[in-house]
């Protein structure tokens, strides 16, 4: 007498024999050592990174340096930290700024976007053999805080909103080598984008079923062994992370923004994310990199431009300068405001910038400023930052750095903002991970750099 099979039971073995032929030996398993004697700061639990993705104009912005034909309307005046301050682009952000220790001895490496942004969102420099399975700092943050995940959280660990979708100022950096539990959640509030996760009251319970059904025959992501592919478990783990956050009745909170607050945030797509990014921190739902991104810096020609044009990156249609901090500037305020009056701030760092400077001196003759990679300039709020501050001074052209003002004497390189992230959250830089497809270790924060040894370091004078 043959055995009945139940359509449930051809589901289950069928998933099984579909899948088993295709499965392969485990990969080597990550092996972590620490390189040097670094005590992490631990100063955060979250890490909001403001992204002004294609460069920003230093003597514009942060860094304000008027010349002969600077637009009387950018407004400077003489901040009480001391410093000329753009209030007719940032006045909310003048604010702020007593929260703020303002950068100035910055510099970059790179003078392409691609590779500023990789540089940017990695911590190191592109290397075409290794850069498909080079993580980004999101992803190694996220690495490093699964195991002190707690069991309420029911957001992923890294989060990016709003990266420009074409590859004109690079692309988001994503995993890596990792596991998938690594990757970003990634967003686009931009034109409403589409949030899947967000599931109606009246369609809950039937997803629910659905879901539960789905698990009763995919058996293949929880097979385990020596014998089983590393993709699977990694699969597996990835979409029961998805499902915590669909299942959770919190979730759609944070994604329902009111419109008295978009309003006070610009009511525009950058803001709407950092709303989010607010509601992120204020949930305690496990997010703990956050990075967001603001397309459109990149001012080749009509830096000056109030005509609204179309911007390579984005296909929206905005001004030049002004439309990019008629964005930034009320974002950023009600953000700092705002985790300040929720006492969030202390254990938050927000990080804003971009990927290297402009050019000084006079604009091109198409009105703009091509790339510079000599000055950059950044701000700095919370997890532990003593604000109020300036470090380091430039020319009176904002384009050579005249005073470094912090311990290493040099400028502070993307090396330098990426060992500081990680010691805000308490991760030691120099550790070392083994795993890689190419047999080498991947150093979270590397002493090299193009040009040789720079010791990298966290930015301790951002916390003194």
């Amino acid at each position: 007498m043959y055995p009945a099979l139940t359509r449930r039971k051809l589901w289950q073995y069928g998933a099984v024999s579909v899948t088993g032929g295709l499965l392969a030996p485990f990969e080597q398993r990550l092996n972590a050592a620490a390189a040097g004697k670094v005590t992490p700061r631990g100063s955060a639990d979250t890490v909001i990174f403001l992204n002004l993705v294609g460069g920003p104009s230093q003597m514009d912005t942060f860094d304000f340096k008027p010349y002969k034909f600077t637009p009387d309307d950018l407004a400077p005046k003489r901040h009480p930290l001391g410093i000329q301050w753009p209030y007719g682009l940032l006045p909310k952000t003048a604010g702020i700024l007593e929260d703020a220790v303002l950068v100035r001895s910055m510099a970059a490496w790179e003078t392409l976007h691609n590779l500023g942004q990789f540089y940017l969102q990695v911590g190191h420099a592109f290397n075409a053999a290794r850069a498909k399975e080079m993580p980004s700092m999101g992803s190694v943050i996220a690495y490093e805080m699964s195991s002190r995940a707690k069991a309420s959280d029911y957001l992923p660990p890294f989060v990016s909103m709003n990266f420009p979708a074409g590859a004109v100022n690079g692309t988001l950096i994503r995993e890596g080598f990792l596991e998938s539990a690594s990757a970003p959640l990634t967003l686009d509030v931009r034109k409403g984008g589409s949030m899947p996760f967000l599931l109606k009251d009246d369609y809950r319970e039937r997803f629910h079923q659905r879901l539960d059904f789905l698990h009763s025959f995919d058996t293949s992501r929880q097979l385990q062994g020596s014998g089983v592919n590393k993709m699977m478990p990694e699969w597996d783990a990835f979409a029961r992370g998805a499902e915590k956050m669909i299942r959770s009745p919190q979730v759609s909170g944070i994604f329902s923004l009111k419109e008295d607050e978009r309003s006070r945030y610009g009511t525009s797509a950058f803001g709407d994310a950092c709303l989010i990014a607010r509601n992120m921190v204020a949930s305690g739902g496990g997010a703990r990199f956050i990075l967001v991104n603001q397309g459109g810096w990149d001012h080749h020609a009509a830096i000056y431009g109030k005509d609204d044009q179309a911007v390579m990156e984005d296909s929206r249609k905005r001004g030049g300068i002004y439309g990019m901090c008629g964005e930034l500037d009320p974002a950023l305020a009600s953000l700092v405001a705002d985790l300040k009056a929720a006492g969030k701030l202390e254990r938050t760092l927000v990080c804003v910038m971009g990927e290297f400077g402009r050019t000084p001196g006079d604009l091109t003759d198409v009105k703009g400023r091509d790339h510079w990679p000599g000055v950059r300039s950044g701000l700095f709020f919370g997890g532990g930052v003593k604000g109020g501050r300036v470090i380091g001074t430039t020319d009176d052209q904002g384009g050579k750095i005249a005073k470094f003002e912090w311990h290493k004497n040099r400028p502070v390189y993307p090396e330098d903002v990426t060992a500081t992230i990680y010691s805000a959250l308490g991760i030691d830089w120099t550790k070392r991970l083994s795993g890689a497809p190419s047999g080498r270790e991947f150093i979270y924060v590397e002493d090299m750099s193009p040009t040789g040894f720079i010791g990298s370091t966290e930015i301790k004078e951002l916390f003194a």
